[in-house]
């Protein structure tokens, strides 16, 4: 059976779990980034995100817990681009057991909307080019590659 999942605007109370998501994500890119520095690691200021008039940081909520997250933050665009603003998409995750249930449809429709809203209309993301999995969902959702970042060790 498919779980009704709603989405809502992230508070502070939702901040241990909101942590909690964001190691899940660590752990999920590990395996794509031999740069990442062992342990414990905070991608994001989350309770800064919550707390920023640009940014809206959605939670997706199934059988009274929260099952997913993501944000969208509105950034200045470089000034050789056509448009003046994006909004910057991040913090996407969706416990493994929703996954395939369409909580990250939700997720991303419900951050599309709020940049509409405010009139931006370029989305923009970060993901690993092997994560071939979560390309393919981002795929679904209309993103397309558009620059590759590339790396060489000199250590070696």
């Amino acid at each position: 059976m498919v779980p009704q999942i709603t989405i809502r605007s992230a508070t502070m109370d939702d901040l241990p779990t909101l942590l909690e998501f964001q190691q899940g994500i660590v752990q999920a890119e590990r395996p794509f980034d031999p740069t990442l520095k062992d342990g414990e690691l905070q991608y994001h200021d989350i309770p800064s995100i919550i707390a920023s008039t640009d940014s809206e940081l959605v939670v997706a909520v199934a059988d009274g817990s929260l099952i997913g997250c993501g944000y969208g933050q509105i950034r200045n665009a470089k000034d050789y681009l056509r448009h003046v603003q994006f909004c910057y998409v991040g913090l996407i995750f969706v416990r493994p057991e929703y996954r395939g249930k369409g909580a990250n449809h939700l997720i991303l429709d419900a951050l599309k909307a709020w940049s509409r809203a405010r009139n931006i209309f370029e989305l923009r993301l970060e993901v690993y080019d092997d994560n071939v999995r979560a390309k393919r969902a981002y795929e679904k959702e209309g993103f397309k590659p558009h620059m590759l970042l590339m790396r060489t060790d000199l250590s070696n």
